[in-house]
């Protein structure tokens, strides 16, 4: 005899034992269901139940019709908890059937109680049977609960996060959490048996809940609106499972579902979604199963551009991880996929991302630049937005992270941002021809005068040229760049006599200056004046020389003191070239109201630039000055001569007595300035 028979006769002689001796057994039922009443907990009442067979039918009604009515029929789902093997899951069978006789509802929920008491409290006042079975993965239990009705479209909090939980399935849940971060995946997320079964990793149990009529409605997210359902398929397509058809069976329940997009945020499609996590198995069974390559989500970014969205956030990647991305990424494209759609390019827009943060943080971006490339991405390719290109991107990194990076890691990353450009350079990226519209790339590098002797080199010998509409600032940008005229060996062509010509046409042609002067004639009298002003500024004639003997309009002699007066450093080449002028009216420049002549003007540039201008020097130039005949004594229009100026001024620079000599009459020899 069996143990279970063995029980079973103890119990009933117990029983015929307590029935003999207990008064209560005589009690008519009505009275019966008086004593009932006064019961409060289920516990009593199964004890009671428990206490003879006259008691046990009357008690065990009681008993579940209270737990239909009041418990959300918990036996059941307590029952379906601990159906571990076969005869608990025989258990469970035969309660399922006992509550149903008296009022059970399988799919019992209360869905708008106040979330008090404990986790597990919730969980079974939250969840049916079915989602404890299929969360058990208990394949016979939960056939016999789909068999008796239950539904598959009552959606639960997710039961992982409760005591259950193994270590395993608490790691895999946070890889997802991970993944589908922006849609608020978490342990109160409600969802629906299907993910339940997937979370497990239960195949069996998707393919059942599936036979019997599972949708693809994973997850329900929020959004503005109503709530909608998040698709099992971009779960599946996320899964980093070693087994290649693992999830099979979703991917071809729903084939023609493969395109749809996530409801909210960026509208992702499951392919999408297997690109931006890098998992090969994933993208490759979407595409098998047709999904469209070149589907467009929420910011119109194909599942390549989308997948190089999110490597700016890589930055710290194990090895196995960057290879597995890397390889997803390549097959991906090996598959067919468009590397340079129509104004979504993923090289742009990789170029984008790796110059907008820092490169020496984004190793895994850089990598796939250099895989599209290999791979013959369009280096013309265009994006969204039509202000930018290529050349401007990489331009605007190298300025921006010039103004905001460490020193360390600004020198790290413009080593990445110059190979990088040295590259796209090599494979064909037109330096010669500026985008309409956009500025060119050569002038916005004079004009930020940077420098950069790399990149300056680098675009101009690879013929990089300007727009018409930007030759004036161009060019006066040149000359306050003294690399593109101080190391030049051509730039003292008039000095080479018999080969002046050949020189100055090899000068032409230098690259540092044939962008330019191919344009010389359109520069207008008012950008030349600005150019001499310009050339005044620096400690030598270097740059003057070259504007006197180039075939531009030269400003006249008195404009040339004009700016030599007025320039912020004066050196003694300046002031004393602009003295050799001739001049009418005795020697009173026109710009001036105030009447003065060149040796008041003498006077005023020793007061205002006494660290720069030596009183031996100034002796030297009044002397010249009044040898050629100009007035020492004369007044301006103030009444003053040169010499109350200057002793008005206040000035204690050394000398000032013996300038004030000079002014005064005290002769001193005179030589013409150099």
């Amino acid at each position: 005899m069996d143990s279970a028979a063995r029980e079973a006769r103890l119990m009933a002689r117990e029983w015929d034992m307590k029935e003999s001796t207990c008064p209560m057994v005589l009690l008519p039922p009505e009275m019966k269901h008086k004593i009932m009443s006064y019961i409060n907990t289920q516990q009593s009442l199964s004890r009671l139940g428990q206490t003879c067979r006259r008691w046990h039918g009357t008690a065990t009604e009681e008993l579940y019709t209270r737990d239909a009515k009041e418990h959300t029929s918990f036996a059941m789902k307590w029952m379906a908890a601990n159906a571990v093997d076969e005869q608990t899951t025989d258990s469970a069978i035969r309660t399922l059937e006992v509550s149903r006789r008296w009022g059970g509802q399988i799919d019992a929920v209360k869905l708008d109680e106040a979330e008090s008491g404990g986790k597990d409290q919730i969980m079974y006042h939250k969840s049916t049977a079915l989602h404890i079975a299929v969360f058990l993965g208990n394949l016979r239990l939960t056939e016999t609960l789909l068999n008796m009705g239950a539904s598959l479209t009552i959606p639960c909090p997710a039961l992982f996060w409760a005591s259950m939980g193994s270590q395993q399935l608490q790691i895999r849940f946070a890889y997802f959490q991970e993944v589908f971060w922006a849609y608020g995946l978490g342990p109160d997320r409600t969802v629906f048996p299907i993910l339940l079964a997937f979370l497990q990793s239960d195949t069996e149990m998707c393919k059942l809940l599936l036979e019997h009529g599972a949708g693809r409605e994973a997850m329900i997210v929020y959004g503005w609106g109503h709530p909608k359902f998040m698709s099992i398929l971009h779960f599946a397509a996320a899964d980093p499972t070693t087994d290649y058809r693992q999830w099979q069976c979703l991917f071809d329940k729903f084939r023609k579902h493969i395109d749809e997009p996530c409801p909210i945020v960026d509208a992702l499609t499951p392919l999408h979604v297997a690109l931006r996590v890098g998992c090969t198995q994933g993208m490759q069974i979407a595409v098998e199963t047709g999904a469209d390559k070149e589907a467009r989500n929420g910011w119109s970014h194909t599942p390549l551009s989308s997948a190089i969205q999110v490597t700016k956030d890589k930055t710290r990647l194990d090895h196995g991880t960057f290879k597995e991305f890397t390889r997803c990424f390549r097959k991906f494209v090996e598959s067919g996929a468009d590397i340079n759609p129509e104004g979504d390019s993923a090289l742009l827009f990789a170029v984008q991302s790796y110059g907008t943060y820092y490169p020496v943080d984004q190793p895994l971006t850089g990598h796939l630049i250099y895989v599209l490339l290999e791979y013959h991405a369009d280096i013309h390719g265009t994006g969204r937005w039509q202000n930018t290109n290529m050349v401007n991107d990489i331009i605007n990194s190298i300025f921006y992270h010039d103004s905001i990076c460490s020193h360390d890691k600004k020198a790290e990353s413009q080593k990445l941002l110059k190979e990088l450009f040295s590259h796209l350079v090599r494979s064909g990226l037109d330096l010669r021809t500026p985008a309409p519209g956009l500025p060119s790339p050569l002038f916005r590098l004079l004009d930020d005068f940077t420098d950069h002797e790399w990149l300056i080199d680098l675009l101009f010998d690879n013929g990089a040229t300007i727009h018409e509409h930007e030759l004036d600032r161009a060019f006066i940008c040149w000359c306050y760049t003294t690399k593109l005229w101080e190391k030049n060996k051509y730039d003292a062509w008039w000095l080479h006599q018999g080969r002046e010509d050949k020189i100055f046409l090899q000068w032409c042609e230098h690259p540092y200056n044939v962008w330019w002067w191919q344009h010389f004639k359109q520069f207008s009298p008012h950008v030349v004046k600005e150019a001499y002003e310009v050339a005044f500024e620096h400690e030598d004639r270097h740059l003057y020389d070259i504007l006197t003997h180039l075939p531009l309009p030269t400003p006249s002699d008195d404009v040339l003191i004009e700016l030599a007066f007025h320039a912020d450093s004066i050196y003694s080449w300046a002031w004393r070239l602009v003295l050799l002028c001739e001049f009418e009216d005795d020697f009173v420049p026109t710009w001036r109201p105030g009447g003065e002549n060149m040796i008041h003007l003498t006077v005023e540039m020793f007061i205002g630039h006494e660290r720069d201008y030596s009183a031996a020097d100034v002796i030297q130039d009044i002397s010249y000055l009044r040898d050629k005949g100009v007035d020492m004594t004369a007044r301006n229009a103030d009444g003053k001569t040169p010499l109350e100026i200057l002793l008005s001024s206040g000035s204690k620079e050394d000398g000032i007595m013996e300038v004030a000599a000079l002014l005064g009459g005290k002769e001193y020899k005179a030589q013409e300035p150099a």
